[in-house]
């Protein structure tokens, strides 16, 4: 029903900016990959009535799709009354085929029940990456007491491996980790840092370094053996086929599962179709491609708009690894951007992994990365993701001032917003009842304290049936994050 959930949304909840022929596209696409999840559900399953019920339950899924998207022809008729029959016909189908046929297999490491938090070289050393530069990383986590707020990992990304021994073990690069990996990782420990590894499910990642295909239980008892806390695998060089990735994932899965070492499992698999079954695969998944420009930062907030029920304790939406305004980083934004991205991933419950250079952090970045009214939404225990209550796809209408409100609940009844703004001037944005209602604050007599948890200042009190309206939130991807607190 989740999966049946994002289908309708992703199809129809800006049908006024598509043509009709862009949803039955859309449709066609959702139909491919809600076929592929049928068919990693069917695994689980003996082949003593699976083949009944593949042909009983397909042929019933298939026709509600034709149903719908014959339906939808008539691009006049109410996007209400499209959506609901395709929700009827295809709920029904989702429900039966999670209750008779469910994943035999999950992520098993008790891990990540708020989104990680920590560091990741890639934004900030690219493929040039040395042991003493994680060594410098780690140091700078403790000179600047990152792990005051709740930064863990230090991640290695790409560049690190550079082949393998006969028996198939992987080696470092002897140049860049001359004594091997053992004694860096030893060295983050002993600092209380936890350490991450980075690979590929394909023959080789991105930078044609070895990848794990193949090796997948070889590696994974090779990292466990180094202590190794946290494992990125790519996609790079893989088949990029639903049902092989998840089973390429699955093997990597099952293979840090017999370890018996809980290392956090990230998958960047850079497509949003990884949020259905992310929860039976990893600890965090990324939902869209890299986040090496603004465009593609909006592209990963539009995806994250529409996965929100997959996300939860132990299992989150990965947009990417955050990007700071250090130009002694590769990749960097301006201020303002990078602060909203900030806000942005802690109003998605998103894993909070830095990408700017810890070892030359500016204030602006250390101001941004240790507010802690932000890492407090981000990390709230409640682990609900927030969700997009006004505005519409950022991407597709970023030339025409576009604007979006988001929202999330929080434990003990608190809420949080953020107020986007990617137009080329101040606007004066506002979350109306309707809005509220959205969210489930609907009580006329709540009052709610308004914190702006930039300012740290407490700006009166509202009402569901007043709403929120905030002045002069900037322009060119500004924003304004505000907490909602009852006032008894």
């Amino acid at each position: 029903s989740n999966v049946m959930g994002v289908c309708a949304t992703k199809a129809y909840s800006e049908e006024d900016q598509f043509k009709s022929r862009e949803i039955e596209k859309g449709l066609h696409n959702h139909r491919k990959v809600l076929d592929t999840e049928i068919k990693i559900l069917l695994l689980g399953t003996g082949e003593s009535g699976k083949s009944t019920i593949a042909k009983q339950m397909k042929i019933i899924y298939l026709s509600g799709f034709k149903s719908c998207a014959s339906t939808n022809k008539n691009i006049n008729r109410s996007p209400r009354i499209r959506k609901s029959e395709m929700c009827r016909k295809l709920f029904w189908v989702w429900c039966v085929f999670t209750t008779i046929i469910p994943f035999a297999l999950s992520i098993d490491n008790g891990l990540a029940r708020t989104p990680a938090m920590g560091y990741n070289t890639w934004y900030d050393y690219g493929c040039n990456i040395s042991a003493q530069d994680v060594i410098n990383v780690a140091n700078a986590f403790i000179s600047q007491n990152l792990t005051a707020y709740g930064y863990e990992y230090v991640n290695i990304d790409d560049c690190w491996a550079e082949g393998r021994y006969p028996n198939g073990t992987v080696y470092p690069d002897p140049v860049s980790f001359p004594d091997g990996l053992p004694p860096v990782i030893d060295y983050v420990h002993s600092l209380g840092l936890k350490f991450g590894i980075y690979t590929d499910r394909g023959n080789y990642t991105c930078q044609m370094r070895p990848g794990s295909y193949g090796y997948e239980q070889l590696d994974a008892d090779t990292y466990a053996s180094w202590g190794v806390d946290f494992v990125k695998e790519d996609s790079c060089y893989a088949t990029q086929d639903p049902l092989g990735a998840y089973d390429e994932y699955g093997k990597m899965r099952d293979a840090l599962n017999k370890t018996g070492r809980p290392m956090y499992f990230s998958l960047c698999g850079w497509k949003w179709w990884y949020a259905p079954p992310g929860k039976d695969l990893g600890n965090s998944w990324r939902i869209s491609g890299d986040c090496s420009d603004w465009e593609a930062v909006l592209h990963a907030i539009d995806n994250n708009a529409y996965l929100s029920e997959f996300a939860g304790p132990g299992a989150w939406n990965d947009p990417d690894i955050l990007i700071g305004s250090s130009t002694a980083a590769v990749e960097y934004l301006p201020e303002v951007q990078s602060r909203s991205m900030f806000n942005m991933w802690a109003i998605m419950s998103a894993p909070l992994l830095i990408g700017s250079s810890i070892v030359e952090l500016p204030p602006f970045d250390y101001e941004t990365y240790t507010n802690a009214e932000v890492i407090a939404i981000d990390q709230d225990k409640l682990g609900k993701q927030g969700i997009r209550l006004v505005g519409v796809n950022l991407l597709a209408n970023h030339k025409n001032n576009i604007s979006n409100v988001w929202g999330r609940e929080l434990e003990g009844g608190d809420y949080a917003f953020v107020f986007f703004n990617n137009g080329n001037s101040s606007l004066e944005m506002e979350c109306d009842s309707l809005c509220f209602k959205k969210l489930g604050i609907n009580d006329p007599e709540q009052e709610y304290t308004v914190r702006d948890v930039w300012s740290h200042t407490e700006n009166g009190t509202v009402t569901a049936n007043k709403g929120l309206t905030i002045d002069g939130v900037p322009p060119y991807g500004g924003s304004v994050m505000i907490r909602l607190s009852p006032t008894n």
